[in-house]
């Protein structure tokens, strides 16, 4: 994968879920400022509705009282007909004439008694009068000169509604405006109309409420309203006086909890959108993070490559020239010369089929899903067999191996040839970063449930990089030319792998110049 497509791919993905996430945050925010105004404007209805139910109530409890004084006084002083309508209407199939006549009673009366309605004495009253008259189309009338016989006959009486309200409400106007608003209006009452109101719009949270004079608190308010209430602030006039368009009294609900409530109405939706957009991230970082896994890995493969073509070119060319060698007439008159290229060529096809093993148990390893086949050996053995396949090579460099043999038992549950191999892995990462004539020390001991063996060296080191990541398979210490050092990367991948089939543990301890040390603890048998 190239760098700057690797990288375009990466910042779109990045780029995907900031925008996925804005978009997210944007819904969230929209929806509750949506809420918050369908909120709003749920309160304000409610509080105008109720403002019209406490007008009208009072309105209509004045009006049963008005009509109540206007009984007990009796007879009026003096009556008469206003705003008379008159209508007729014929009925073809029943040859009839129905002639309907409507007007208004205007009652004078004369009250001596303190009505509260101001200084006059004279108040009027209005009701409905009408009548209906019925003739027959096939006597020969005058309908003109019916027309005010018909109101003459003018004699069912009853209250209008319309047209009382409006001549009522003037009169009451007045006198209401002189009443205290505590006698006025009933906090029980209120406190019902708005539970009720507020219930029929869904708007089921806490509130409490006051009503204000002129901006000055009056004593109509809930028992935990304040003037300095938390929560937002809704209000409306109350008890419009006739004439004004504005009134004295304001209606003040206030929502301590509405912040609560308003979440609550959109937790669910939100809460699943959060969920996917959380969702969403993980499934895109994880892909983010497998790409750079791959990459990381394609890059180790390529390096593994380049290594192994290293490794496999020494000893080739080493062997063509052994045999080159051999082919010289010269050299083959001298038996020691030929044994001394013969043995060349098997230790350099002995080493390039070690690394082709290697990798080979590496691969059957991970593919495989039968377990290795466990009995009890001994780490004494397993570390002499170990040392004596690295002897010579050790000897060859001018070095030592040195053993402490601290542990009194020795014997655990493994495999002896994949415990071997693990030992001449370690022994041969010694010797290969070593730049003087390596100095190699094992040691065992016990401890109460484990079986603990050190492989200690004076090689070059590592820095703390590469002791993060030399356990990963293909990787391996680059300093300078990557070829450098012999390896192909699979040696401590491979070392670790296998303790962890013993249910193992292997620790690190390194510094730069000074050595290397690794150590092993199997669980005791």
């Amino acid at each position: 994968m190239k760098k700057n497509f690797f990288l375009t791919l990466v910042s779109l993905m990045i780029i995907s879920i900031v925008a996925i996430i804005s978009v997210q945050v944007y819904w969230i925010i929209s929806a509750w400022e949506d809420k918050e105004e369908e909120f709003s404007l749920a309160v304000s209805q409610s509080l105008n509705s109720v403002s019209v139910m406490i007008e009208e109530r009072e309105m209509s409890d004045y009006i049963a009282a008005f009509e109540k004084l206007l009984d007990s006084v009796g007879t009026p002083n003096d009556s008469n007909f206003t705003d008379v309508f008159l209508f007729m209407d014929d009925d073809m199939t029943s040859n009839l004439t129905s002639f309907y006549a409507y007007g208004i009673l205007e009652e004078n009366y004369i009250l001596n008694i303190d009505t509260k309605l101001g200084e006059e004495s004279n108040v009027k009253d209005y009701k409905k009068v009408k009548t209906t008259t019925v003739l027959n189309n096939d006597k020969i009338f005058n309908r003109e000169n019916k027309l005010p016989s018909s109101i003459d006959k003018l004699r069912s009486v009853e209250r209008i509604n319309t047209y009382d309200q409006v001549k009522y409400r003037a009169a009451f106007s007045d006198y209401s405006s002189t009443i205290p608003i505590h006698r006025r209006l009933n906090v029980q009452e209120l406190q019902t109309l708005l539970e009720e109101e507020f219930k029929d719009k869904n708007i089921l949270t806490y509130f409490e409420f006051g009503i204000y004079n002129n901006g000055l608190a009056t004593k109509v308010k809930s028992n935990n309203y304040k003037e300095e209430q938390k929560g937002p602030r809704y209000e409306t006039s109350i008890f419009t006086e006739d004439g004004k368009i504005e009134s004295p009294y304001r209606l003040v609900v206030s929502f301590p909890e509405k912040n609560k409530f308003v979440f609550s109405s959109i937790i669910s939706v939100a809460g699943l959108s959060i969920l996917l957009t959380f969702f969403i991230i993980i499934v895109s970082a994880t892909a983010i993070y497998q790409i750079i896994q791959q990459k990381k890995v394609s890059e180790m493969k390529s390096d593994f490559i380049n290594n192994m073509s290293h490794e496999f070119k020494t000893p080739i060319a080493t062997i063509n020239l052994a045999l080159d060698a051999i082919s010289n007439a010269k050299i083959l008159s001298t038996p020691s010369k030929v044994k001394q290229y013969v043995q060349m060529i098997r230790e350099e096809n002995k080493r390039m089929l070690t690394q082709v093993e290697s990798v080979l148990l590496i691969s059957r390893l991970e593919k495989s899903s039968a377990p290795i086949a466990f009995s009890d050996i001994d780490l004494n053995e397993a570390i002499h067999n170990a040392i004596r396949h690295v002897d010579l090579l050790v000897k060859s460099k001018k070095g030592s191996i040195s053993t402490s043999f601290e542990a009194s038992d020795t014997i655990f549950r493994g495999n002896l040839n994949h415990i071997t191999n693990l030992i001449i892995n370690l022994l041969d990462n010694s010797i290969k970063y070593s730049d003087n004539p390596p100095k190699i020390r094992i040691t065992t001991s016990n401890t109460s449930k484990h079986l603990v063996f050190t492989i200690a060296d004076s090689g070059i080191g590592m820095d703390l990089t590469t002791q993060k990541f030399v356990f990963e398979k293909f990787y391996r210490e680059q300093s300078g030319n990557i070829h450098n050092i012999k390896g192909h990367g699979l040696g401590l991948s491979y070392v670790k792998k296998i303790v962890d089939l013993h249910n193992g543990s292997i620790d690190l301890f390194s510094n730069v110049g000074k050595g290397t040390t690794f150590t092993i603890s199997f669980p005791k048998k």
